[in-house]
């Protein structure tokens, strides 16, 4: 399944957040969506940026700023918090599987942790 250059840690990087994303369930008849483990830094930013949706920033915007190294040029413009600049373990999280990660992110937004 996995290509020959991908190490041990890469291969289970990938497969936390595939599980992050398609590990659905079923409890009592209901739909139970996936638990995300995600590192300290990464909920923290993720919550910071997603609290600004009550105040009226879009789903897109708020995964424009969670994913950006740099402040959005319109920012400020309807921004309600600082900008948080990317720490080194979010960038790191994010590694290699980028997709992934903007993946579980929002699955993380829209059904909760």
């Amino acid at each position: 399944m996995y290509s020959e250059g991908l190490t041990k840690k890469m291969k289970d990087a990938i497969d936390i957040k595939m599980e992050g994303i398609y590990k659905w369930g079923i409890k009592d008849g209901k739909v139970v969506p996936p638990v995300h483990e995600l590192p300290p830094a990464v909920k923290k930013r993720i919550d910071y940026f997603s609290e600004m949706m009550e105040d009226g920033m879009t789903f897109l915007g708020c995964l424009d700023c969670i994913f950006s190294k740099e402040k959005p040029d319109d920012y400020d413009w309807g921004a309600t918090k600082d900008w948080l600049p990317m720490s080194q373990e979010f960038s790191d999280w994010i590694g290699f599987a980028s997709g992934l990660a903007q993946m579980e992110v929002a699955v993380y937004l829209i059904y909760g942790g």
